[in-house]
């Protein structure tokens, strides 16, 4: 589910996903898991920049936290 919502978000500009990490661990609650996602972002086009990545991350961000509850760890 959480590649489905980073796919519809990211829209034409997602070129790569890579799940790279799954952590789990009694420390982080009961049936949480910690995952990490390696994203390639390009357009054909043009050269993105780093307001437009942001964009596309804060609502890819945004759908998860509202959609599965997930968190972003900082």
């Amino acid at each position: 589910k959480i590649e489905k919502i980073i796919v519809k978000k990211a829209k034409k500009i997602l070129e790569n996903i890579k799940l790279f990490d799954i952590y789990r661990n009694e420390k982080l609650g009961e049936n949480k898991k910690s995952v990490a996602y390696a994203l390639t972002f390009r357009d054909k086009n043009k050269t993105l920049d780093d307001e437009e990545i942001n964009k596309v991350m804060d609502s890819i961000i945004n759908e998860l936290e509202k959609d599965i509850k997930a968190v972003l760890r900082k």
